[in-house]
């Protein structure tokens, strides 16, 4: 199954900061309105306005330490207040952004956890009942279910877009809650996943034991022992 990637690169919206800051606006607003419904993509949104901001903040101070060493006018005083004031405009709306995209990483992993939960230890196999059970609009659901198969999150599992059935372990539930009760009790509960560190970036990410996954923010091949 294949798995949404951005629209627009990151490091595309980053070299747009340092060559003319309102294209990289520009970028970043198309990439947010073409993510609008792509919930796991929303967290590297925030993150990588953030990078900007301060890519941005950084391409001034450098600015700014070159009129330094070239107009004798312009003193370290100057520089020093000049870099808190740019510091301050631009600095806080990169921390508002990273706070976003920390609060937005943690309600994903609390919500990819919940339908792990829901689907291999309580037998709730219809989009439309992990709907009603989490509050997420059944388009988020499918979404999110789609790419939890898709990044091993939910493995053994396959989702019928059309009628909103997902499959565990190559089996179709009957969507009755007495029939998925029932399903429930004939398999054993799958491994919750567990909080693993990236290597790579130091992310945190919920990994199944035993199976192979990737870091969400960076890629680095993720696993952990299904012992």
């Amino acid at each position: 199954m294949k798995i949404d990637s951005p629209k627009i690169h990151g490091s595309l919206i980053i070299i747009s900061t340092i060559i003319f800051f309102p294209v990289a606006i520009l970028l970043i607003l198309i990439r947010f309105a073409a993510h609008a419904r792509v919930n796991h993509l929303r967290v590297k949104d925030y993150k990588i306005v953030g990078h900007a901001f301060l890519t941005f903040y950084g391409l001034i101070v450098a600015i700014l330490l070159g009129v330094t060493a070239s107009e004798p006018d312009f003193g370290a005083g100057d520089f020093t207040l000049m870099a808190i004031v740019f510091g301050i405009i631009l600095g806080a709306p990169a921390f508002i952004f990273y706070l976003l995209a920390n609060n937005r990483k943690n309600k994903m992993q609390n919500l990819y956890g919940r339908y792990y939960q829901l689907t291999t230890s309580e037998g709730v196999h219809t989009v439309s009942a992990l709907a009603q059970l989490t509050g997420e609009s059944e388009s988020n659901v499918k979404q999110d279910i789609s790419y939890m198969i898709a990044t091993d999150r939910l493995p053994g599992a396959r989702l019928n877009p059309a009628t909103g059935q997902i499959a565990m372990d190559g089996r179709r539930s009957s969507g009755s809650p007495d029939a998925e009760a029932a399903a429930a009790t004939e398999r054993p509960a799958g491994r919750p996943p567990v909080a693993v560190t990236c290597f790579g970036c130091g992310a945190s990410s919920q990994i199944v034991p035993g199976v192979q996954a990737e870091c969400e923010f960076c890629g680095n091949a993720l696993s952990v022992s299904g012992r």
